[in-house]
């Protein structure tokens, strides 16, 4: 097994990093397989085009960074994915998923980075409160309503937000119908970047793949 194409890191036999990216890969994830990598941290399919649901990732107890961007992955998020506490990374971006951004993410206290722009993601975001949460971008998809004053989401600014016609809210001055926006009290914060091109995406395997 830890001669496998894609197998980054194996130890007694056991695989720790798949990463099989710009791959040309095509089909669907099969959890059976997947979900029997129990010691995985990183698992990457970036820049393919598989497509499908992203399966149940449940057994993955020890994964810490997910990349799937860049495919043609429908469905919803990942519901297994908020279950699995040692997650910090989670790139999702550049897809055709749908549906709400689950609540339930904010049980991963370690997260530090999400990107979920570019889907089709509709309902509100999630009031994150994670002191960890470092990196984010929601930009391009459907979302609406207020966005949270959380300690989390206050940190950044509309590039982390824009391309939602539907959002409203201080960190994007724009007023919600049911009240003026008053003016910002809040510190000042650096500029995140609105979409995770190659090369930052690059930049991010090298210090993140965990």
């Amino acid at each position: 097994m830890c001669t496998w194409l894609g197998v980054r890191d194996c130890f007694n036999g056991r695989v720790r990093k798949l990463v099989l990216e710009h791959s040309n890969l095509t089909g669907s994830l099969d959890s059976k397989i997947l979900n029997r990598l129990d010691q995985l941290r990183v698992l990457s399919f970036k820049g393919n085009s598989l497509s499908g649901e992203i399966p149940n990732l449940s057994a993955l107890v020890n994964l810490k960074s997910i990349f799937l961007n860049e495919n043609n992955f429908s469905g919803e998020f990942p519901a297994s994915v908020a279950f699995l506490h040692r997650v910090k990374v989670i790139v999702l971006s550049q897809n055709h998923i749908s549906g709400d951004i689950p609540a339930s993410l904010l049980n991963l206290r370690r997260l530090y980075v999400l990107y979920l722009q570019d889907n089709a993601f509709t309902g509100r975001i999630p009031g994150f409160n994670q002191s960890s949460l470092r990196y984010l971008n929601v930009s391009n998809n459907r979302l609406s309503g207020e966005i949270p004053v959380s300690s989390a989401l206050i940190r950044f600014n509309a590039s982390s937000f824009w391309g939602n016609p539907g959002l409203c809210g201080e960190q994007i001055e724009e007023a919600c119908k049911n009240g003026s926006l008053a003016p910002s009290t809040s510190p000042s914060y650096p500029l995140i970047p609105r979409t995770m091109g190659k090369s930052s995406t690059s930049s991010l395997n090298r210090t993140k793949l965990i």
